[in-house]
């Protein structure tokens, strides 16, 4: 038998193999855990009731709000089935940055034309864009005259041009629809902008600013700032028309602008010509009140939608603030919430929500009943 010289094997050698084992090891581990997790997580949900059946309010009311899709590891969009980037493909690199696309903290929310979801992550310093039909993600994170910091809020024009409110560069940054950036906006007008909205057919584009406490509004073909809307309340005495850290804005079919008065609790409603209408709502935890609201929607029929961060909840509420449902509780299942903040509503009456814990979007669908444009109300304690 051939026996070969025994070899000292190198100091750095041994210390390699040494350190591939053990990250081997922490690997297995990671993989159990992630299964241990998916486990937990379905027998909790009930394998036996798919996600696609989740509707609100349940039988034998009439549903009126269904489950459609979520977002997070946005490698999936591509491949549905695509594994989940481990911990050790992190660590040594083996997934790229495209392969290791998750949304960490997505605020605001919107869609284009063709039903691609924008969605701003504030912690990735980008823009995702998810085009589902197309199974496509692309990004949007500025130039180097203008790289994207901390972005908030985002709304798409008649033209698809994109808008992000950049709450460190006090400005709203304008990208076209190839991504190229084309101007940065209210630089000299803007504190600490939020969630912003456009008005398509008045070409009117709204910032609410959390630090000056009013809304800024531009014009989108000139890009010229226009006036503001509203001034800081007195504290202790929320006024009409004044606000306290506004954060999200949302237009309604008819150019109303809705506007989440988040320190003052409350939503106020203004006319297209920027005249206060209306406004209800009040710090607690009953229906019809608010904790912490952020984003805020209009649908078809002119319901509004107020996500609440400290519920984890959207409520629904009819013109005069009457809560009609409320949607979601605490959780990471399908439709349940981590700190839910934005809120958006398509021309098709599909609801977009992201959530700042957990880095996810979800989307659902209003149903609307034929012969029948309001809800029969029901409790919103039930659903929290």
């Amino acid at each position: 038998m051939l026996e070969l010289p025994y070899v000292k094997s190198p100091s750095w050698f041994r210390w390699i193999a040494a350190i591939l084992v053990v990250c081997a090891a922490l690997q297995a581990s990671d993989d159990k855990s992630a299964a241990k997790k998916k486990k937990d997580a379905s027998k909790s949900a009930g394998t036996e009731t798919p996600a696609t059946d989740l509707v609100w309010p349940l039988p034998p009311e009439l549903p009126r709000i269904r489950w459609l899709a979520a977002y997070s590891d946005l490698t999936r969009v591509k491949n549905p089935v695509a594994k989940k980037a481990g911990w050790l493909d992190k660590v040594t690199g083996t997934k790229t940055i495209e392969e290791r696309m998750e949304l960490n903290k997505p605020y605001g929310i919107t869609t284009d034309r063709r039903g691609r979801i924008y969605t701003a992550d504030s912690a990735a310093k980008v823009v995702f864009i998810i085009d589902p039909e197309a199974k496509v993600v692309e990004k949007r994170t500025g130039d180097a005259r203008t790289p994207l910091v901390i972005p908030v809020g985002v709304a798409v024009d008649a033209d698809d041009r994109l808008f992000v409110s950049d709450a460190a560069l006090h400005s709203v940054i304008l990208f076209s629809p190839s991504g190229q950036t084309l101007a940065n906006i209210g630089s000299a007008a803007l504190g600490r902008p939020g969630a912003i909205a456009i008005d398509r057919d008045r070409h009117r584009l709204y910032v609410p600013d959390a630090k000056e406490s009013r809304i800024a509004v531009f014009d989108t073909v000139s890009l010229k700032f226009l006036n503001y809307i509203g001034s800081p309340s007195t504290p202790g005495k929320p006024e009409p028309g004044r606000f306290s850290s506004p954060t999200n804005v949302a237009v309604d079919r008819q150019g109303n602008l809705y506007v989440a008065d988040t320190w003052n609790y409350r939503v106020q409603i203004f006319d297209v010509t920027g005249k206060f209408v209306r406004m209800f709502g009040t710090q607690g935890d009953s229906p019809g009140e608010f904790l912490r609201p952020k984003g805020i929607a209009v649908d078809s029929e002119g319901h509004i939608y107020v996500a609440d961060a400290e519920f984890n909840c959207f409520q629904i509420l009819s013109q005069q603030g009457r809560t009609l449902l409320a949607v979601g509780v605490l959780g990471t299942n399908p439709g349940q919430f981590l700190l839910l903040t934005g809120l958006y509503i398509d021309a098709k009456d599909r609801i977009y929500t992201t959530e700042n814990y957990q880095g996810r979007v979800q989307v659902f669908q209003y149903i609307p009943q034929p012969g029948s444009s309001e809800y029969k109300e029901v409790s919103a304690t039930a659903n929290r």
